[in-house]
């Protein structure tokens, strides 16, 4: 699979042209956006049958070389192994007390001023359950009769 932006005019007439399918600019069918929103099966189908004759690779390299937005839709092997998704750290390691080594998601927004990190694993059910309550004002003895009735759960 591939994700494929010809959504603007100048975009659908680059895909058009790059998938050897000039005449579909002109195609009644698909000569504006909401024409092709409209047409949509038609479309997906006349754009399959073209894009099954290359490999993800290939076709991906020819989409970036005509200025087309587009990626793979990768398994989530591939996505791990992705250089992109490496070079951005948006796959950390972590050591859990339960699970021990686990990946996780880094941080999406990358800030030079203010850059954040994942400082620790997913919280176990309940860790930080006293903490937070404490936080918005409960008392321990009112936080123990919580767990006490299991409307909360702490350790």
């Amino acid at each position: 699979w591939v994700t494929i932006g010809g959504a603007n005019p100048a975009n659908w007439e680059r895909l058009a042209r790059m998938m050897e399918l000039p005449e579909l600019i002109s195609d009644s069918r698909f000569r504006t956006n909401a024409d092709r929103m409209q047409n949509r099966e038609a479309l997906v189908g006349i754009l399959s049958a073209k894009t099954r004759e290359r490999t993800t690779r290939e076709l991906v390299a020819a989409l970036d070389g005509a200025g087309i937005p587009a990626g793979p839709v990768n398994r989530i092997g591939e996505m791990l192994a992705d250089p992109h998704v490496l070079a951005r750290e948006m796959v950390i390691e972590t050591d859990h007390p339960i699970a021990g080594r686990t990946k996780a998601l880094g941080v999406p927004l990358k800030l030079s001023r203010t850059p954040g990190s994942v400082r620790r694993p997913a919280p176990l059910l309940g860790q930080h359950t006293r903490e937070v309550l404490r936080e918005t004002g409960y008392r321990d003895a009112e936080i123990d009769a919580l767990v006490a009735k299991g409307v909360a759960l702490a350790p």
